[in-house]
């Protein structure tokens, strides 16, 4: 699937990650590639959040994002996103918003 065919309210996964990291938006925006529904990349994004949030050292450092963010920033922002992920998983899809028709 493609970024395209998300709700606005899992699409704002994306933008609450940009206000993380450019980095983060990016990787989360790259995944739904991965996933034939919106369901099943929501799960696959609050794995990979999680798996951040267990670790953010391992992440700043992959990406050498230590001169640009402050961990506890960093983790406070991953704590939120989460929030919203599981807040729009159990919403129900015909509730998250029209996907836009282009």
């Amino acid at each position: 699937m493609d970024t395209d065919d998300l709700t606005p309210m899992a699409y704002e996964s994306i933008v609450i990650a940009n206000g993380i990291s450019d980095y983060l938006k990016c990787d989360l925006g790259v995944r739904s590639g991965n996933y034939k529904n919106e369901d099943a990349y929501l799960n696959g994004i609050l794995k990979f959040v999680r798996k951040i949030k267990y670790d953010p050292e391992d992440y700043l450092d992959y990406w050498n994002l230590w001169n640009e963010l402050d961990l506890r920033v960093f983790v406070k922002g991953l704590k939120g996103l989460e929030k919203h992920i599981l807040k729009t998983i159990d919403t129900q899809f015909d509730q998250r918003g029209d996907v836009p028709v282009y």
